[in-house]
């Protein structure tokens, strides 16, 4: 898609070139093009769209797996009065996630239990025709997807005002909560969830515009989309998360050796007729790990769901272990992938 018809070469190549995509030599030249309107930005504004396209050339919405970096980040001064800010793991990259509220670390706990292969924080919903978001895993694939359209025409379609960098006519960069990368048979999908407590959502029309555009953009690039309000949460089940979540050094390097898997075996023979303590000190003892590690691959095959707890009740180590995490994994998967099974 040509930037102009004066020659230039399109926009597509000039992006490969400076290693960036597309969308962005749009916002530097709408950002040109406002420095010379009559009415000048203000101070405010100037700033804040260098702040962006520093962010931009940083790198900052780009990146897949462990290298992806989110568009907005938390920093010092950078609070919110409606929300609490969580810089945590949630065992899938290396990297800790930027989350900005709760509501956005318990979903990713929740969905990351589910096997999520990737999770990208905060995704640039960029405004401008640009690269499919599942572009950069694979060189074959990302020939196949080739560019998406921007939010600007999705929202102008879906009736919904995009909106704009405040005293420009730059248009501001959206993002969505959370981008997964799961896993649907033998291929795989991206899942998009906006999240949104429910008084906020009921009370403000432009967050429900938000999560509309939100929903328009999965939808586009063949995405499935998710709303998330909090309402549903279990508390054990968040809580009990949190505990199993692992190191993902120690999910990577023991999840596939024949020491983790005998020591699943073994776990789940004792755990018919001795308390959840016994069978993981039994286990370990079998396999010739010492007691620290027993419990780790304890909490490891659960999380991998190698060991059928269900999590809605509290686990309780003098006791037999419950069952039923089947049933509670399944409702989970229909409530955040619908028809994407994992």
């Amino acid at each position: 898609m040509p930037i102009d018809h004066s020659g230039r070469e399109s926009a597509n190549a000039i992006a490969a070139q400076a290693g960036y995509s597309v969308p962005y030599l749009y916002l530097l030249d709408a950002e040109r093009e406002a420095s010379r309107s009559v009415v000048k930005p203000s101070v405010h504004t100037k700033i804040k769209l260098d702040q962006v396209n520093r962010a931009i050339r940083y790198g900052f919405g780009q990146g897949r797996g462990d290298f992806y970096m989110p568009w907005i980040r938390i920093r010092k001064n950078f609070s919110s009065p409606t929300s609490h800010q969580v810089f945590d793991s949630v065992g899938i990259q290396t990297r800790n996630h930027h989350f900005l509220s709760k509501l956005e670390y318990h979903t990713a706990l929740s969905v990351s239990y589910l096997g999520a292969d990737e999770l990208r924080e905060c995704l640039p919903l960029w405004p401008y025709e640009h690269p499919h978001p599942d572009s950069g895993m694979n060189e074959d694939m990302d020939a196949r997807y080739g560019t998406v359209p921007g939010l600007l025409e999705i929202a102008r379609l879906t009736g919904i005002e995009h909106g704009n960098f405040v005293g420009t006519k730059v248009p501001y960069i959206a993002s969505i909560d959370l981008m997964f990368r799961v896993r649907q048979g033998s291929e795989w999908r991206l899942v998009g969830i906006s999240c949104k407590p429910k008084e906020i959502a009921e009370q403000s029309v432009r967050a429900q515009e938000r999560i509309e555009l939100d929903r328009m953009y999965c939808k586009t690039v063949g995405a499935h989309h998710c709303y998330e309000d909090g309402t549903k949460f279990n508390e054990n089940l968040i809580l009990q998360l949190a505990w199993l979540r692992p190191a993902v050094s120690f999910l990577r390097a023991h999840k596939k050796t024949d020491r983790f898997q005998d020591f699943v075996g073994r776990f789940n023979e004792y755990s018919n007729d001795r308390f959840v303590k016994c069978a993981v000190l039994a286990a370990g003892q079998e396999v010739g790990v010492d007691d620290d590690a027993a419990f780790a691959f304890f909490r490891l095959g659960v999380w991998l769901h190698l060991i059928d707890v269900d999590l809605t009740q509290r686990v309780q180590m003098r006791r037999l272990i419950k069952r039923g995490g089947c049933s509670v994994i399944n409702a989970m998967r229909a409530r955040y992938f619908g028809g994407c099974n994992v």
